[in-house]
């Protein structure tokens, strides 16, 4: 096995070429939690997307196949790896046949973790002993990571209030008036905070939103109008940019949704959403 670690991905390879058909039927499985998202299943025919947060690849099974678009240079090859960070907003193809896992991280808590060569092996050790019964929290601990607190208070606030009311929101000002800063104050402030754009943000907390309706027994129509997209139709391309596939190819799969673990609070707490409610605006 041999290992790679490049300017802007970490990853394991391996010699051997993926290939030959998923070895047994899995069923697609998504657990969402505050922040965070994991997907376990097959291997599926993905388009070349961009994931809005941070994700780590995991072969559960036999080696997938990977390429990454440079903007300098365009695609490059196809290498074959077991495991593999992929920044956020990276546009990648990602081929597998086998099973798989995905491990979307929260851009707030889980920046500045290490994910060098020997975490992402033992994390995958980790994960092929136990990806069945595995929760959300059980695949990324096997990862070493371990959620942070918001610094700040206003933007903490924020976060809270776009998991509860996904659909609001539609202006950044909005949010900016509730953090009691300035629109321009607040998005310098949620970028160097969060890690990411405001919008870019709410829209990642909008696909759990629509998860959470799927799983409540929503169709799609109903989820995209309560997650804050205009129709199906917005939600459907949104989806397909970020992950790959169509959201109604995901539900036709019959996969299971799990939101057990997708608790929303204003106090400290397990969530990584605490001391928000604190917050007065002068």
């Amino acid at each position: 096995m041999e290992a790679s670690q490049g300017g802007s991905a970490v990853g394991i390879l391996t010699g051997r070429r993926a290939g030959g058909f998923q070895e047994a039927p899995v069923r697609p499985r998504i657990c969402v939690g505050p922040g965070r998202a994991l997907y376990t299943g097959p291997g599926l025919e993905l388009a070349p997307h961009f994931n809005l947060a941070t994700t780590i690849a995991v072969s559960l099974s036999q080696p997938f196949e990977l390429r990454i678009w440079r903007a300098s240079g365009g695609w490059t090859e196809w290498r074959s790896r077991v495991v593999e960070v992929i920044p956020s907003e990276t546009l990648h193809h990602l081929k597998s046949s086998g099973t798989m896992a995905f491990l979307y991280l929260d851009p707030l808590a889980d920046s500045g973790n290490p994910l060098n060569e020997e975490t992402l092996r033992l994390g995958r050790e980790r994960m092929q002993a136990s990806w069945q019964e595995a929760g959300i929290n059980e695949a990324f601990v096997a990862f070493g990571l371990v959620g942070r607190l918001p610094r700040d208070a206003r933007i903490a606030r924020v976060l809270v209030e776009i998991d509860r009311r996904p659909a609001a929101f539609g202006r950044l000002h909005d949010a900016a008036a509730l953090a009691c800063l300035s629109s321009s104050r607040f998005r310098a402030r949620f970028n160097a905070e969060v890690g990411l754009p405001f919008r870019r943000y709410r829209l990642w907390r909008r696909m759990a939103a629509v998860m959470r309706a799927i799983a409540a027994g929503g169709n799609l129509t109903d989820a995209a109008l309560a997650s804050g997209f205009s129709s199906s139709a917005h939600l459907s391309s949104a989806f397909k940019r970020m992950f790959g596939l169509a959201a109604s190819d995901l539900v036709a799969l019959g996969v299971e949704i799990d939101v057990s673990q997708d608790e929303v609070v204003l106090g400290q707490g397990s969530t990584g959403r605490g001391q928000a409610s604190a917050l007065r605006c002068a």
